[in-house]
C-alpha cells in the first residue's frame, strides 16, 4: 500500500512505487488503495502479470471458500459484498492488463497478457458456476435493501444466471470450455491483426507519390520511414484500424490510392501467419454454441438480452429506418461527383477521394487551411476542457509530484492531468494521442482505475488516439474528424469521471454498449458549437481566430458525405449482426464469401464496403461488441435528442449542465439507464432527432 494525495487542495500527487508481494508491481498496484497512483510500468516484466493472476485466483478461490463456509445466513454484507470484495482484485487486474494489451503491446507481453487472462476467465466462470456460492446469494433478503443495493444485488444474481450456473454439470463444464476458448481466440485475433496492420503498413519511394497529404504528414511518414533502420528511406504510411484510410481523402494519385486501399482490406485475409479468418469462422461457431447453451438461439439475442434495445428485431428495424434515407443521400452525393467532374468511373478506393474534392470546392474548404486552425494542445485545453469547465464545473491541471515534476504516464507520449472541483482533485486523466508501434488502432478511453464508495478509490482514466505524431518541432493539427474524435472520447472520460455510485463494478461506463456511447456522442456537439468553437478554434501561426465565413461554409459542409459514412457503418453493423444470427451447429468456414453474401442481399454496393470487413473487425472480434456493433446508432438516437434538449435549454447552460451529470452521467449501471434517461428527459427517445442530426432530415432551428 502507499500513500495518497489527500482529496484536498494542493496535494501533490504520489508517484514512489510500492512494490506487492514477492517485489511484484503489479500487485502491489492491485492490491489497494491506488490513491491516484498510475503503476510503475517500468518495472513491470511479463512474468508479474502471470504470477500475479494466479495469486488473484488463490486469493479469490479461498475467499469464496469463506463466503460458502458461513454459518450465518446470508445478507447482503456477508454475501453480496463479500463476493464483490473477492471479485475486486481480478477486477483491477484486468484494467491493468487491459492498458498493456492496447497501449503497450509487445511479444512477450503478449504472451504473458493470453495466458494471464486465461486464469482470471477460469476463476471468473469457477466462481459463477459454483452452486452453492449461488444458492446463497440467492437466499439473501432483499425486500428491506435501498434501491441501489437492491438492483446491484440482482445484477450479481442474473451475471450468476448469464453464465449457466443453473445448467447440469456436464452443461457448466463445456460453458466454461467455450469461454476460455473465446477469451484465446479473441486475444489470438487482437494479436494478429496489429501484426498484420504493421507489417502491412504502406512504404512508398517517392514523394509526388503522397502529393495531395499535408506537408507535416509526408514529413511524418518519411521519418517513420527512417526508424526502420539503416537503408531505410521514402515514406511510410501506417494503417489505421478501419477500411477508408485518412489519406485516400487526400491522395491525388488514384494509384497510391488504390495502394492504400488494397493494404487496408487485405488485413487478415492474405493467407500467412497473421490470417484471421479461420478464427472469425472458430470464434462465431463458438459464440453460437455458447447461446444456445444458456438459452438462447443465438449468440446475437444472448448479447441483446443484456443490453437496452429490446431484441435482435428491433435492431433490425433501427438499421432499416436509416437504411433508406442513408442509401438516398448516398446516391445523391455520387450523382453530385459524376455531374461535377464526369469520371470515366469511379473505384471503391476512389470514392472517399471524390467526396472529399467536392466538398472542398463546393464549400471552399481545404483540410489543410482547416486544420491549421484546430492544434492539437489548443483544442484540448481550450476546447474539450473549457467546455467542460462552464458545462460541469470541473478544471484540469497537468498532475505534478511533490517536487514540482509533471506526472509520467506510461510512455513519454503520455500527459497526465488532475481533474479538480471546488479545489478538490476529484480524478486522474492520462491523455496518449500519438499512434506508435505496439499501440492498437482506433481511438478509445478506459477506466483504469474505477471509482465507488465500497473501495474508496476515485478515478483512474485513460484516453488514446492514433493521431499521426508530427515531425520534431512541427504541430500537431487535426483534421475536423480528429477534433470530433477528441470530443467523443472525452464524453466518455466525463462519463467515468463524474461516476458517483457505491460499486465500483457499476460505475460510470459500466453500462450495456448500446448505452455507453451516448454521453460520447453527445459530446460532439460541443466541437463545432458557437459557444465553445471560437473559444479554441485559432490559426496555429497568427493566433487569428477562425474566420466565421469559414466556420459557416465548415457548417454546411458538416452533412456531406453522411451518406457514405452511414452507409459504411451499417454495413459493418449488418456484418456483425449476421455473424451473430449463426445458430449452434453452423459454422462458416469460407468468412470472405460469407460476407459477400451478406452485404449483396441487402443491396450494399461493393463501391462503399463495410467500415470494417470481418477480418479486421476488431471491435467484434476482439475488442468487446461482439453482435453489439449496433450499439452507435442506438446511442445516437439517444445522443440525438438530448442535444436538441440542450440546445433548448441555450447550449452551455451550468445548471442543465449540472443537473444531467448527476441525474444521467453520475448513476452509471447503478440506475436503470433507460429508465433514469426517460425520468430526466420526460420521455423516450425517437428516431427524428437521429435523421435530423444525420442530415436525412430538417433540423429544428439551434444554436448548433
Amino acid at each position: 500500500m502507499s500513500s495518497s494525495s489527500t482529496p484536498s487542495g494542493g496535494a501533490a500527487l504520489p508517484t514512489t512505487p510500492v512494490m506487492g508481494p514477492g517485489g511484484n508491481p503489479v500487485l502491489a498496484y492491485i492490491h489497494g488503495p491506488v490513491g491516484l497512483r498510475l503503476p510503475d510500468v517500468a518495472a513491470t516484466a511479463p512474468e508479474h502479470f502471470t504470477a500475479a493472476a494466479e495469486a488473484v485466483v488463490a486469493d479469490q478461490q479461498e475467499a469464496v471458500a469463506a463466503i460458502v463456509a458461513q454459518a450465518e445466513e446470508p445478507s447482503l454484507t456477508n454475501t453480496t459484498i463479500r463476493i464483490d470484495q473477492a471479485k475486486e482484485p481480478a477486477f483491477r487486474l484486468q484494467a491493468l492488463m487491459r492498458l498493456f494489451e492496447s497501449n503497450l503491446q509487445t511479444g512477450d507481453f503478449g504472451t504473458a497478457l493470453a495466458a494471464a487472462s486465461q486464469l482470471l476467465v477460469r476463476s471468473r466462470l469457477t466462481m459463477l458456476l459454483d452452486g452453492q456460492l449461488f444458492a446463497r446469494l440467492e437466499a439473501v433478503p432483499t425486500s428491506e435493501l435501498n434501491p441501489e443495493d437492491k438492483r446491484h444485488h440482482e445484477l450479481m444474481v442474473q451475471d450468476f444466471v448469464r453464465a449457466g450456473v443453473r445448467l447440469s454439470d456436464a452443461e457448466q463444464a463445456r460453458v466454461a470450455e467455450l469461454t476460455a476458448d473465446l477469451d484465446r481466440l479473441e486475444k489470438a485475433f487482437s494479436r494478429h491483426l496489429a501484426a498484420d496492420t504493421s507489417a502491412l503498413a504502406v512504404r512508398f519511394d517517392d514523394a509526388e507519390e503522397l502529393a495531395g497529404l499535408p506537408e507535416s504528414a509526408i514529413a511524418a511518414a518519411a521519418e517513420r520511414a527512417g526508424q526502420g533502420g539503416a537503408g531505410q528511406g521514402g515514406y511510410v504510411l501506417p494503417l489505421l484500424n478501419f477500411t477508408q484510410q485518412p489519406q485516400l481523402a487526400q491522395l491525388h494519385s488514384s494509384a497510391s490510392r488504390q495502394r492504400v486501399f488494397e493494404h487496408s482490406i487485405s488485413r487478415g485475409c492474405r493467407g500467412g501467419d497473421h490470417d484471421t479468418q479461420q478464427i472469425v469462422s472458430e470464434i462465431t461457431a463458438l459464440r453460437a454454441e455458447l447461446a444456445q447453451l444458456l438459452g438462447f438461439r443465438s449468440f446475437a439475442a444472448f448479447t441483446i438480452d443484456d443490453e437496452t434495445a429490446d431484441s435482435a428485431d428491433a435492431v433490425g428495424d433501427l438499421l432499416a429506418d436509416v437504411l433508406t434515407p442513408a442509401r438516398e443521400a448516398l446516391e445523391a452525393e455520387l450523382a453530385a461527383v459524376y455531374e461535377q467532374y464526369e469520371p470515366e468511373q469511379i473505384a471503391a478506393h476512389d470514392v472517399s477521394y471524390w467526396l472529399q474534392r467536392l466538398q472542398n470546392e463546393q464549400y471552399g474548404l481545404d483540410p489543410q487551411q482547416v486544420a491549421a486552425y484546430f492544434e492539437l494542445g489548443r483544442v484540448l485545453t481550450d476546447g474539450v476542457f473549457y467546455a467542460a469547465g462552464q458545462l460541469y464545473g470541473v478544471e484540469f491541471r497537468p498532475a505534478v509530484d511533490a517536487s514540482g515534476t509533471p506526472v509520467r504516464g506510461w510512455h513519454p507520449d503520455v500527459t497526465v492531468y488532475e481533474a479538480r472541483e471546488n479545489d478538490r482533485v476529484i480524478g486522474l486523466v492520462c491523455v496518449d494521442p500519438f499512434a506508435r508501434e505496439g499501440k492498437r488502432g482506433g481511438a478509445w478511453m478506459d477506466q483504469l482505475v474505477s471509482p465507488g464508495r465500497l473501495n474508496g478509490e476515485r478515478p483512474i482514466i485513460s484516453m488514446t488516439m492514433n493521431i499521426a505524431k508530427p515531425a520534431a518541432g512541427q504541430p500537431c493539427l487535426l483534421s475536423m474528424d480528429e477534433v470530433r474524435t477528441l470530443f467523443h472520447e472525452f464524453g466518455h472520460v466525463f462519463h467515468g469521471l463524474f461516476a458517483d455510485s457505491t460499486y465500483p463494478d457499476r460505475a460510470g461506463t459500466a453500462v450495456p454498449r448500446d448505452y455507453v456511447e451516448f454521453p460520447s456522442q453527445l459530446n460532439e456537439m460541443w466541437a463545432l458549437h458557437p459557444q465553445v468553437l471560437p473559444h479554441y478554434a485559432r490559426h496555429v501561426e497568427t493566433g487569428d481566430p477562425i474566420p466565421e465565413a469559414l466556420v459557416a461554409r465548415i457548417r454546411e459542409a458538416d452533412d456531406f458525405g453522411t451518406g457514405f459514412d452511414t452507409i459504411e457503418y451499417l454495413a459493418a453493423a449488418l456484418l456483425d449482426q449476421s455473424w451473430h444470427l449463426l445458430e449452434s451447429g453452423e459454422r462458416v468456414d469460407d468468412v470472405l464469401t460469407f460476407e459477400t453474401a451478406v452485404l449483396e442481399a441487402a443491396g450494399f454496393s461493393p463501391l462503399v464496403p463495410p467500415r470494417y470487413r470481418s477480418t479486421y473487425f476488431a471491435h467484434v472480434f476482439g475488442g468487446g461488441y461482439a453482435a453489439g456493433y449496433y450499439a452507435y446508432l442506438q446511442a445516437e438516437m439517444l445522443a440525438a435528442f438530448a442535444t436538441e434538449w440542450f440546445d433548448e435549454q441555450g447550449g452551455l447552460n451550468p445548471e442543465a449542465g449540472d443537473a444531467f451529470r448527476r441525474a444521467v452521467l453520475a448513476p452509471g449501471y447503478s440506475t436503470d439507464p433507460m429508465a433514469t434517461f426517460t425520468d430526466f428527459f420526460g420521455q423516450a427517445p425517437d428516431v427524428g432527432p437521429l435523421l435530423r442530426r444525420r442530415g436525412f432530415a430538417p433540423r429544428h432551428d439551434s444554436t448548433n
